[in-house]
């Protein structure tokens, strides 16, 4: 199943930054979420140029995109699947992108006014009643609230979604697509081919191959800048941490309450219900009647003194909530699936309800909290606020705490190791280290993969130290230790590379030649069957594909998809060379192009095509903007998701 999310990836990842900001008010179908619990700061979560975009608008578009997720692949998705599939890089993509085209539209001088936000507002079907008409003032804004909102920071939203709309629209009327093209994509969605295919392994032949000493030195010689060895780089640094620094802040009670006093918008809740619930579902080896019965039965458990949470724990097939007893937090109206909702906020702490039924099977719920709506006390809200102002002042800290140190480097030439190490270590939250040698495509340990550190250490002149490159464990500044220049090594030192790439390529050799041979026997009286059993192959039925499809456990291999294409039912294919294998294939069906029916979908075919294009357009402009605009991650929120620094999404 993980595989189809990967897949269905290519194409949502895409399309999943420009809607995520569209999505209007929308149900949370889960029962905890995978949105870590605990501290929600309200602070900066990445800045994109001058703009930022908040923990709060972060956290409400990651949800948007896992109850999307939910609805469409149902239980099959889970919060472990979100992690796999990268789901918060995914997010924080869409969001920088989002933002991107909205500093653009600002760019081009767009603007957007009262009526045009009003009008968008009421045309959302959220906001009308069973006849259509607005459902009013009081409903609109306790709807809002109860979705974290205010008019005033929705009509925001609204008003950037219309302002990017306006900078799409203008790029699609820049875009032309000529007929050929569009007959091009009909021919590629339409023209398909089925086939049948052996696989030979070349290993098969590992026994007739030898490889000896004038081979190896012919094929190295023959293939030198294959084995060429990079410039590779050795660096020195200094790094700050603002998780070291914040050991050593203090934030007093009056800034908490000054903070609190002037961002008490970001402390209003909606009415809020604290619950935990059991889990029975309804399928194949359990009827409805049987769940509702089950739960009737663990209901008496609990009313003659068994614990809640050590029964759900055990019993509850909700896979989210069981590890923490079915506990479910504090939820809002709008987050759960409306007959769940009902019966919660209709219920009293301390009460039991159900067996209640739902489309996810039979709930037996314990209210344990009620909170009414309105402003959250100082008290309640002391612990984050602590945390957002220490997280805050520790980044920035560091930050100036590098920039200054950068200076003092180059004030006095600092540059050798032993005074960077003797410089760090007199500096609060700072430390020293150096890397092993690393190529511009390697993986730096604890760094990560082409990450703006490696970028600086290869842009950086061995006699200067860097400015402060930003990382996810803070601010580091480089100094060029070694550097190793680009070189072709001696045979001695890649031959177990040269050896292993000959064996493969003789062994290839030979299998192809056995296959081609094999081709010519094959005709009425010797059959691709006989041929599968004379080899011991099994023969593989991967089902139609077209030019833009893959073709079974091959995967998309474009050779093999264009001769298939190329060739008519009966007819055999090949032998093709893959990496360590040759394959023979027979075509067993083929569906042609049709004039007419293309003339028929022409229409549908040119806007798929217009669409494809703005796509492009928009992920060219994008990729341009972040090289001119900074983008920076929040080392927390990378932390929190348990984002690794190799896929930290790329500061551009």
């Amino acid at each position: 199943m993980l595989k189809v999310f990967r897949e269905k990836m290519k194409y949502l990842a895409w399309i999943l930054w420009l809607v995520i900001l569209v999505f209007i008010l929308f149900v949370f179908v889960d029962f905890g979420g995978t949105v870590p619990t605990g501290s929600s700061p309200s602070g900066t979560a990445v800045t994109v140029g001058k703009d930022t975009i908040t923990f709060p608008e972060f956290e409400r578009a990651y949800r948007q995109a896992e109850s999307f997720y939910k609805t469409t692949y149902g239980e099959q998705f889970s919060g472990e699947t979100a992690r796999q599939i990268g789901l918060p890089v995914q997010v924080l993509e869409g969001l920088v992108n989002d933002r991107i085209l909205l500093l653009e539209a600002e760019q081009m001088g767009f603007d957007v006014t009262d009526q045009e936000i009003r009008t968008a507002i009421l045309e959302q079907p959220t906001f009308k009643d069973q006849d259509g008409a607005f459902i009013g003032e009081d409903s609109y804004r306790s709807l809002l609230r109860s979705n974290g909102y205010t008019p005033e920071s929705w009509e925001e939203v609204i008003r950037r979604r219309l302002l990017t709309d306006k900078t799409r629209f203008v790029l699609a009327e820049a875009i032309y697509v000529p007929d050929s093209d569009v007959e091009e994509s009909w021919r590629n969605r339409t023209e398909k081919a089925t086939i049948k295919f052996i696989e030979l392994p070349a290993e098969r032949y590992s026994d007739q191959v030898f490889v000896d000493t004038e081979e190896l030195q012919a094929y190295f010689t023959a293939h030198q800048e294959d084995f060429r060895v990079a410039e590779r780089r050795r660096v020195d640094y200094i790094l700050v941490e603002p998780a070291q620094l914040r050991l050593d802040l203090v934030i007093d009670s009056r800034e908490i309450r000054d903070f609190y006093s002037s961002h008490e918008e970001d402390y209003s809740q909606g009415e809020q219900v604290k619950a935990r619930h059991i889990l029975l579902k309804v399928n194949d080896q359990r009827t409805a009647e049987e769940a509702s019965a089950q739960l009737l039965a663990i209901r008496g458990r609990i009313e003659s003194g068994e614990a809640f949470e050590a029964l759900a724990s055990e019993l509850t097939e909700d896979p989210v909530s069981k590890h923490k007893g079915g506990d479910l937090g504090y939820f809002g109206r709008g987050r759960m699936i409306r007959k769940f909702e009902e019966a919660a906020f209709g219920a009293s702490p301390g009460d039991l309800v159900g067996p209640l039924e739902t489309d996810f099977g039979f709930h037996l719920i314990e209210v344990l909290d009620h909170r009414p709506a309105g402003l959250r006390s100082l008290e309640e809200t002391t612990p984050e606020i602590r945390e957002q102002l220490l997280t805050e002042r520790s980044i920035t800290l560091a930050e100036s705490t590098a920039a200054e140190l950068v200076d003092r480097l180059r004030r006095e030439n600092i540059r050798a190791a032993e005074e960077l190490s003797k410089i760090a270590e007199d500096q609060t939250g700072a430390s020293f280290q150096t890397t092993d040698f690393f190529a511009r495509e390697d993986n730096i340990p604890g760094i990560g993969r082409a990450t703006a550190f490696t970028v600086a250490a290869f842009d950086l002149p061995p006699e200067e130290v860097s400015e402060p490159i930003r990382l996810a464990q803070g601010w580091a500044i480089l100094h060029i230790e070694e550097i190793q220049a680009p070189r072709i090594p001696e045979l001695d030192e890649v031959r177990a590379q040269v050896e292993r790439e000959v064996t493969t390529r003789k062994q290839l050799e030979l299998a192809i030649a056995q296959l081609d041979t094999d081709r010519g026997t094959l005709g009425a009286d010797f059959t691709f069957q006989d041929l599968a059993e004379v080899l011991e192959l099994e023969i593989e039925e991967p089902g139609e594909f077209g030019r833009q499809g893959s073709v079974g456990s091959l995967g998309r291999d474009s050779e093999l998809i264009e001769k298939a294409l190329a060739l008519e039912i009966g007819q055999f294919g090949g032998p093709l060379e893959r990496d360590q294998s040759a394959i023979l294939f027979e075509v067993v069906d083929r569906k042609y192009f049709d004039r007419a029916d293309y003339e028929t979908n022409r229409a549908g075919t040119l806007a798929a095509v217009e669409s494809q294009r703005l796509n492009e357009l928009l992920a060219s402009l994008i990729a341009q903007r972040r090289k001119t605009l900074k983008v920076t991650y929040d080392p927390q929120l990378l932390k929190r998701f348990e984002i690794p620094t190799t896929e930290t999404p790329s500061a551009g």
